[in-house]
């Protein structure tokens, strides 16, 4: 009787160690917070701005819209529709991008011309929407996006 009893509050200890062992891993992992793979799928987006010329009382108006798709492993690809001053264009573009532990990040994407092009990202928890502002020289746009699968 004696060592049932004994045996049955090992078994006891042994599994609330083990529970608390999995509560704590899984505490570790949501205190890492954001990662490449808090984006994957696909996201549709919108952004506009401007580019500022060598005299910076001209600027030139630009807008886009398009799609694109994150693999969760730091790669995205993508296509869009452009309107420069009222000249459309359609490119599409690939790149890689990175996702800090606080959800900041960013992307280098290279469009089908060869434009390169560099954003600061900002991600919300659970990766749904993303906000981003543009960082190269002469350029002021900023956009904002959603998954939609």
């Amino acid at each position: 009787m004696k060592t049932r009893l004994f045996l049955g509050l090992c078994l006891a200890a042994c599994v609330g160690v083990a529970g608390l062992w999995v509560a704590r891993a899984s505490e570790a992992k949501s205190a890492r917070g954001f990662s490449l793979a808090s984006l994957k799928g696909e996201y549709i987006y919108a952004l506009d701005g401007f580019t500022v010329q060598s005299d910076p009382t001209v600027h030139q108006p630009f807008a886009w819209a398009g799609k694109e798709t994150y693999d969760g492993a730091g790669h995205v690809a993508g296509v869009f529709t452009a309107s420069y001053h009222g000249e459309i264009i359609h490119r599409t573009y690939t790149g890689t991008y990175t996702v800090n532990p606080d959800g900041s990040g960013s992307t280098l994407l290279t469009e089908s011309n060869g434009d390169v092009t560099h954003f600061d990202i900002f991600v919300e928890k659970g990766g749904a929407e993303v906000s981003y502002v543009e960082t190269d020289t002469g350029v002021v746009s900023s956009g904002y996006e959603r998954r939609r699968r």
